[in-house]
């Protein structure tokens, strides 16, 4: 009997260890799942305050005049489809591009890191994606909200108080012209390099004074040709502060901001 009792007692210990350990796998199976489906994508947002684009640069997110902008200018180097966009450094080969290419602000590879890169248009424009997933390249209307929302539309000459309110605080770029200088406050959040503009190979390129920021929109040009809407914010002496549309070929390089969606 008692060895009957005792085998009895070890089955039942065995059946009820066997049960813990199906109870122990089902409890493990949805952790798993549930670790795994919090992995973030190779794309898109990561919160609600950062960006990531298709070759993993990060860029901070900040709630600027009722749209979440990025406060950094764009720096990747890939479509969103995981198409390689050009190099091109040579001004004159810049200025002759029909099809999409990105370079150096100034010419030079150590202004990524603050300043981003210059895209032309057709970058812009080009269906593999310029833009990250979850996110959109602003539009004319977007930029006329942004500086319409702090008191200066397009094509004005705002306030000093205004106009240092979208630049960098960054006490290491200031914004420059001759002998004057120009400390931006950042108290919009913008972060505004002054990261200026590609044209042909014997223009200025307005680095350090001025920032050219793509949109997406196009306007009807002379001829047949359109031109893209170019918001610039451009310093050229104390008394001369620009929030205006620039006009420009397709070829031109200019920075880019995003809009996350």
């Amino acid at each position: 009997v008692k060895d009957k009792n005792r085998t009895n007692i070890i089955l039942s210990f065995f059946l009820y260890f066997s049960r813990m350990k199906k109870l122990i796998l089902l409890l493990f199976i949805p952790l798993v799942f549930t670790c795994s489906s919090d992995s973030s994508d190779d794309t898109g947002s990561l919160d609600n305050t950062q960006l990531i684009d298709i070759d993993q640069n990060i860029y901070p997110v900040l709630e600027i005049a009722d749209e979440f902008w990025t406060t950094q200018n764009l720096k990747t180097k890939t479509y969103r489809d995981g198409t390689p966009i050009p190099y091109v450094e040579d001004p004159i080969e810049w200025e002759n591009l029909t099809t999409g290419a990105w370079r150096y602000v100034n010419n030079d590879s150590s202004t990524e890191e603050k300043y981003g890169l210059l895209y032309n248009f057709y970058a812009v424009n080009n269906p593999k994606g310029l833009a990250p997933e979850g996110s959109r390249i602003p539009s004319y209307a977007d930029f006329l909200h942004l500086t319409s929302y702090y008191g200066a539309p397009i094509t004005s000459n705002p306030e000093e108080e205004i106009f240092l309110s979208f630049l960098t605080d960054d006490p290491e770029i200031p914004w420059k012209r001759d002998e004057f200088s120009f400390e931006g406050t950042n108290s919009t959040g913008f972060n505004l390099y002054p990261s200026g503009v590609q044209r042909s190979s014997d223009s200025s390129t307005l680095f350090g004074y001025g920032a050219i920021l793509y949109s997406s929109s196009i306007t009807d040009g002379p001829g047949a040709q359109d031109y893209p809407f170019t918001p610039r914010f451009t310093a050229f002496s104390p008394n001369n502060l620009v929030i205006g549309e620039f006009q420009g070929n397709y070829y031109y390089g200019c920075a880019i901001r995003l809009i996350k969606e």
